[in-house]
């Protein structure tokens, strides 16, 4: 590297005479690992050079790993170091997954000359608002499963075995949070102190943040993102941004993605949370990443440039097709009002979700008590092998909400049966009027889709910390006992929900452990350790109209 720092690749050459068009990934996750031996392995016996490369400070290379910081000059010099090597032929892609992807997007801003283009999937394009801290609620699981991997040579956070040290309540529950990386791994991790002690979108987050930089990027990308992942927002956004500000008619012309009903990992099985989307939901990525190299860096086009930039799964329907853009332009925003006689959280029944627009109503009470929170069960996960709340293996994806729907602190507002099939594609989000004696506090909000039996399958999710209500730049504590009008923004989706079943909204206070829970005190995230029960309260009148904002496609809301 530019400092002398020497880091580790491994090289991976087809059995000819070179040179080789060349794929590059970097990884803190260790460059001989099975995974990337058997990737390797592919693109050696297609005709590219492969090359893996532990990142600074982890496993074989030398230096100190800090969290993304020292990714976009390494990521730059490494396509310096390949470019100049007599098997590589002068064309360069780059390739990963999750920090696979981050590398490339963190370092593509640069624009190597020699990097032609970049298959980064599941990944953030902003690492506070979309890594973090989600609707400014710290992503408690992912930020310490990080750390403790990033600190470790072996990734025991994750291992079945692990339940002993981190998988457990009590590990959990520990207070304050600036102390857990001590309480995993016996020393400090620096990065971690920093996420926690940078609460707030600034000075801190700016250069991890790829939003506003697309002008400076030279080359496509292809994306593959999943439904139950966190990152397809990012995806879309990128998307977006490249194809309006890319500098050259390939970047902003060739760009692509791929969107499926899966979380973080490739996709292995049907089923994703117990909720089976068809034998046709499983695509092989690596065959769709062959395609794209092909086409990039040996100019082998099977039909790919004149697809459509994006293919997405539509769930429910389990089928795929391909759009021009996002979101889509035929979709039409359709606002459903939460309504009840003030019983939502305690009788199933009461809570319902229509078209019309509510009139005087009673507001909806609940209690939320950090000392016990709302388990984390299901959702859109990028760790979904660590441990729940209740000391159970956490799956990603639609798993069954009734288990918590019975609980007292989680307010469920439900449509009639649908009288015919709708299908929500796009961004989804909740506004939401309401009302706490505490300082701060959270709410989050999940879509459901309810089938005749009654089985009640998450779709996708969102949260919000109060003091962040109005953006995430500053904070602002909550003034007991008056209504503020807030927004939750949920991850986006592409379902048809069926004639038969109902649309469901569960509105609660906290997801844990996936997110830190709010004390609702006020105090800092990172050193707070004082708990108060919160008195929440959600309104639906004329005035105080809370409501699930869905982008309906091609169909038309209509109930038995």
């Amino acid at each position: 590297m530019r400092d002398g720092v020497r880091l580790s690749a491994d090289v991976f050459l087809p059995d000819r005479d070179g040179p080789f068009p060349t794929i590059v990934t970097r990884t803190p996750y260790e460059s001989g690992r099975d995974a990337f031996l058997d990737v390797a392995a592919y693109w050696a016996r297609r005709g590219f050079a492969f090359v893996v490369q532990d990142c600074r400070g982890r496993f074989e290379s030398e230096g100190t790993f800090r969290a993304y910081a020292d990714d976009p000059t390494d990521g730059y010099d490494t396509i310096e170091w390949v470019g100049g090597q007599g098997w590589c032929n002068g064309k360069i892609g780059t390739w990963g997954r999750s920090y696979g992807g981050l590398t490339q997007w963190l370092s593509a801003p640069l624009a190597h000359p020699q990097l032609t283009c970049m298959a980064p999937h599941v990944i953030c394009d902003d690492f506070y608002s979309d890594c973090h801290y989600i609707g400014g609620a710290f992503q408690l699981m992912l930020s310490l499963g990080a750390a403790v991997i990033w600190q470790t040579n072996l990734a025991t956070v994750v291992g079945p075995q692990s339940r002993h040290v981190f998988q457990n309540r009590r590990f959990w529950s520990h207070l304050p949070l600036i102390e857990m990386d001590e309480l995993a791994i016996g020393r400090r991790v620096e990065y971690w102190r920093e996420w926690l002690a940078h609460p707030t979108y600034g000075d801190y987050w700016r250069p991890f943040d790829i939003r506003g930089r697309h002008a400076e990027i030279t080359v496509p990308a292809f994306q593959q993102c999943g439904w139950f992942d966190p990152y397809t927002g990012s995806g879309f956004r990128n998307l977006n941004g490249m194809q309006q500000h890319g500098p050259n008619s390939r970047a902003r012309e060739q760009q692509r993605i791929l969107v499926g009903p899966w979380s973080h990992e490739e996709p292995a099985s049907t089923s994703m949370g117990g909720r089976d989307f068809g034998p046709g939901s499983l695509l092989d990525i690596r065959a769709e990443e062959h395609r794209w190299f092909d086409w990039q860096l040996k100019g082998i086009d099977d039909g790919i440039a004149s697809e459509p930039p994006i293919r997405i799964f539509t769930m429910g329907a389990n089928s795929w097709r391909s759009e021009a853009e996002w979101p889509l332009e035929r979709s039409v925003v359709t606002p459903l009002f939460l309504h009840s006689t003030g019983r939502a959280g305690s009788s199933p029944d009461d809570g319902r979700l229509t078209l019309d627009p509510p009139g005087d109503e009673p507001v909806d009470r609940f209690h939320y008590d950090p000392a016990d929170p709302v388990p984390t069960l299901g959702g859109v996960l990028s760790v979904h092998m660590m441990t729940a709340h209740a000391e159970e293996p956490l799956e990603a994806g639609a798993v069954d909400q009734r288990l918590l729907e019975k609980r007292d602190d989680v307010l469920v507002y439900t449509t009639p049966v649908l009288a015919e099939p709708v299908e929500v594609t796009g961004p989804v989000s909740v506004v939401l009027y309401a009302e706490s004696n505490a300082r701060d506090t959270d709410f989050t909000a999940r879509l459901v889709d309810v089938a005749p039996d009654g089985t009640a399958f998450l779709v996708t999710e969102g949260i919000l910390r109060a003091r962040y209500r109005n953006g995430l730049k500053q904070t602002e504590l909550l003034a007991p006992a008056v209504a503020e009008q807030m927004e939750i923004v949920l991850y986006p989706t592409s379902i048809v929900f069926a004639a038969g079943h109902r649309i469901r909204l569960d509105i609660s206070s906290s997801n844990f452990p996936r997110f830190s829970r709010n004390l609702n005190t006020g105090e800092d995230v990172g050193t707070g350790t004082r708990m108060l029960v919160a008195a929440n309260s959600v309104l639906h009148s004329q005035v105080t109209p809370s409501q699930l904002v869905l982008p309906v496609v091609d169909s038309t809301l209509r109930f038995c």
